[in-house]
């Protein structure tokens, strides 16, 4: 595991548009779009978040980061992805642990997350992770018929 810097754009540009092509409706953002940034934006994107990497045999193997919250109410970790061929081998819970350590540093009282309707795997390993429902949805793209509901907890 370890936290990419701005000169580490390029890696973090290569994992995160193989997570939007690979599994488009887990994002908010689609793999077109973020197709078209320029270095200074990737840099920007790292410069404005704690962005985590996991990697296993050489290469990246899932992402995630932490964010202050849009609403200023605590952090909110975003963007995890793992790759398909390391799903349900543990690569999870490192990613969610590395925010919620980076949150409990940065001292937010409150860490929430968003997921999408239907998505009983990650539901269960932020459930795992000690993370609730709140009872709140949104689409999960503005005009599409897809919901999201958020999680929850203390860092």
């Amino acid at each position: 595991m370890r936290r990419l810097a701005p000169d580490d754009w390029e890696s973090y540009r290569d994992i995160r548009l193989r997570a939007l092509r690979i599994d488009p409706s887990a994002f908010s953002s689609q793999a077109h779009v973020e197709e078209a940034f320029d270095q200074g934006r990737w840099r920007q994107r790292l410069s404005r978040a704690a962005v985590f990497v996991a990697e296993a045999e050489g290469g990246p193997i899932g992402l995630v980061a932490g964010i202050e919250a849009p609403e200023g109410d605590g952090a909110e970790l975003v963007s995890m992805w793992v790759a398909p061929e390391w799903r349900g081998h543990g690569a999870a819970a490192p990613l969610i642990e590395a925010v919620r350590e980076w949150a409990a540093r940065s001292r937010f009282e409150r860490l929430g997350l968003w997921v999408v309707e239907g998505n009983l795997v990650a539901e269960k390993a932020y459930a795992k992770a000690g993370f609730e429902r709140t009872g709140r949805r949104q689409p999960v793209r503005e005009g599409e018929p897809a919901m999201e509901f958020e999680m929850a907890r203390r860092p």
